[in-house]
C-alpha cells in the first residue's frame, strides 16, 4: 500500500467517525480509497432568496481529493445556495483553513463551522455583500451570528453511568488543584 493509499484509507476513517460524531453531517464517497466525498451538512445557515435573508439547514458539497492531496487542498464544490463571506458556490475560500496536515473530517466540520457563522473572515471575502452584512451585523448591539451554535460533534459526548469498581478512595492530594477561599488562584 502506497502512503497516498494509506492517507486515503485514513480519511475514510475519520470522515465515518466523523458521521457517527455528528448529527450534522452525512456524505457518501466514490473511491476505493475514497477520492470523492459528497457532503451534505443538516446545520442551520444563511441564504438569499429574492433579496431576503433566510435559515436554510440543509447544505451540500463535494470534496475530491486529487493527486497533489494533501499539499494542496481537497477540490470543494458548493452545490446549495449560501449566503457566506466566504462562499460564493460553487466555490469556497479554503485560504485561512487548509493545511496539509487537516484530515478531510476536520476541514467539513470547519465548513460547518462556516454555514453556522462561526468562523468567517470579512476582510478578504468571496462576497463583498455577505462580508458587509456581517461586519454591520457585528457591530449591532445584539448580533444575530453564530446563526446555529450547535456543536458540529453533537454525538460524540458518551458517558457510561455504571460504575466500574467500588471506589478507591480520593485521589492523591496532586491531582487536584488547590483554590484557595474565595474561588480565585492567588497568581491571578
Amino acid at each position: 500500500m502506497t502512503p497516498r493509499d494509506r492517507r486515503l484509507h485514513t480519511e475514510y476513517a475519520d470522515m465515518r467517525q466523523l458521521a457517527r460524531a455528528s448529527s450534522m453531517v452525512t456524505f457518501t464517497v466514490q473511491g476505493l480509497p475514497p477520492t470523492r466525498y459528497d457532503v451534505v451538512l443538516t446545520c442551520r445557515g444563511l441564504v438569499r432568496t429574492r433579496g431576503l435573508l433566510t435559515q436554510s439547514a440543509h447544505h451540500e458539497f463535494s470534496l475530491t481529493l486529487g493527486r497533489s492531496f494533501p499539499l494542496l487542498p481537497p477540490e470543494i464544490i458548493w452545490k446549495t445556495p449560501v449566503f457566506h463571506p466566504n462562499i460564493v458556490p460553487p466555490r469556497v475560500c479554503t485560504g485561512d483553513i487548509w493545511y496539509p496536515g487537516m484530515s478531510v473530517a476536520e476541514l467539513c466540520v470547519q465548513l460547518c463551522e462556516l454555514v453556522q457563522y462561526k468562523s468567517f473572515n470579512i476582510y478578504d471575502p468571496l462576497d463583498g455583500t455577505a462580508a458587509l452584512w456581517l461586519g454591520a451585523n457585528l457591530e449591532a448591539d445584539e448580533p444575530v451570528v453564530p446563526i446555529d451554535p450547535t456543536p458540529v460533534r453533537d454525538l460524540a459526548f458518551d458517558l457510561d453511568l455504571r460504575p466500574r469498581t467500588a471506589p478507591a478512595g480520593p485521589p492523591p492530594a496532586e491531582a487536584v488543584p488547590a483554590v484557595p477561599e474565595g474561588g480565585r488562584d492567588e497568581q491571578d
